[in-house]
């Protein structure tokens, strides 16, 4: 069984345009979004079944994982 990574906001173009990804558990949230090409310090928020956690929160299977990115502007 897999996680499912959902991505908010310009970080789909990060990655190509997909919002939404399988990821295999046992592996941090910090990991996968350097395996996606993501920096991690970009991340304002990581959301696992509801609930914030960490970078470093290790996905279990079944997880419903939601990445916000920092805004910016002025």
């Amino acid at each position: 069984m897999t996680a499912s990574l959902r991505l908010s906001g310009g970080l789909k173009d990060v990655v190509g345009g997909r919002d939404r990804f399988d990821v295999e558990p046992g592996r941090s949230v910090r990991e996968i979004l350097i395996g996606l090409g993501i920096v991690p310090d970009t991340i304002a928020l990581v959301v696992v079944n509801n609930e914030q956690q960490s970078k470093d929160y290790i996905i279990q299977e079944g997880d419903a994982i939601r990445i916000l990115a920092v805004i910016g502007g002025g």
